[in-house]
């Protein structure tokens, strides 16, 4: 196993994952995550794994969307936000918020993230174009957002003649339920779960597949912490990685990650089956490479979102750095 190593004021401590890492001057991490979005490094958030490899208490607070991480990370009350989704990121980016992404943690298909339309509504991908007009829900600014714009694409609906509400996926699972909207763009396996006892999915997940969707979720830390505790920006990585590591040698323990994700064993184990969690290699050779996955991604994102006020980066390789990388 890699070795953790930490450096402050000249001494280096090499230590492995069971011992604390000293590192600079916080006192304590603060992290953001998402329920309902299971992932092998909440075993180690549970057992206070991180706390100890920081050598100082972590604060994980959860969050509805990677909009609202953002807003945290900018006020001040979020340093590392875990699985913010793409999406949010580039808004960030774009916006020239002061975060920097330094590593891909979740790739997942469209069972992570998806639209749901309404069974009364009798709509579906072959007369898509009756949307138009109706009310839709979309969590705005997220993967969620991207998902919709692109299903609707394939369907053949034009997203700008819709009434669409902006609500966090919890709600607009509930939305779709009640009736109040024909449609529901969202993630979470429980609100996902929720929407389809009142619908389907617009597009299946080989169509969304098919059609090039794809979801991408990064950790994104602020550039003040990055800065100010590189050691620590390491230790988190390192210590995920580990538990990414163990997952794939079937030695996750998933009754303790199911219970900090909000959700039953079976749900957890499905929904992470549908995820990938890719390793240092992949990530530099697949993703932050020149013209790899990610950094095609983030061009496409950030045109996609760009906005008069907030233009799109000529070159997003300046909001993305490997170095923290085990």
């Amino acid at each position: 196993m890699k070795k953790i190593i930490s450096v402050i004021l000249g001494a280096v401590l090499a230590l492995n994952l069971s011992l604390s890492v000293v590192n600079a001057a916080a006192k304590e991490v603060r992290i953001a995550f998402f329920l309902e979005w299971a992932s092998p490094n909440q075993e180690d958030k549970v057992k206070k794994a991180f706390d100890k490899a920081f050598g100082v208490p972590v604060k994980w607070t959860n969050f509805a969307t990677g909009g609202e991480m953002t807003e945290a990370m900018m006020s001040g009350d979020i340093d590392i936000s875990y699985s913010q989704g793409l999406t949010p990121f580039v808004n960030a980016a774009n916006s020239k918020k002061p975060i920097t992404l330094v590593d891909v943690s979740i790739l997942y298909g469209m069972k992570g993230t998806t639209c749901v339309v309404s069974n009364a509504s009798g709509i579906s991908k072959a007369n898509g174009y009756q949307l138009e007009g109706k009310k839709v829900a979309v969590a705005l600014g997220t993967m969620a957002d991207y998902v919709f714009r692109e299903t609707m694409k394939v369907v053949g609906a034009d997203a700008s003649k819709m009434k669409i509400v902006d609500m966090v996926p919890e709600d607009s699972a509930v939305a779709l339920a009640n009736g109040d909207v024909v449609m529901s763009c969202l993630f979470g396996k429980k609100s996902i779960a929720k929407a389809e006892e009142a619908g389907k999915k617009m597009l299946t997940v080989k169509e969304a597949a098919d059609a090039g969707i794809a979801g991408i979720d990064i950790t994104s830390v602020t550039n003040r912490f990055m800065k100010e505790n590189p050691g620590m920006v390491s230790t988190f990585l390192e210590v995920t990685h580990e538990a990414n590591d163990r997952y794939k040698l079937g030695r996750s323990n998933f009754s303790i990650i199911a219970k900090d994700a909000t959700m039953s064993v079976k749900s957890t184990k499905d929904q992470m089956a549908s995820f990938g969690f890719p390793d240092t290699r992949t990530q530099l050779t697949k993703y932050f490479n020149h013209g790899g996955i990610l950094m095609k991604y983030l061009e496409v994102m950030g045109n996609m979102f760009a906005t008069s006020e907030n233009p799109a980066l000529k070159d997003y390789s300046s909001v993305v750095t490997t170095r923290f990388l085990p």
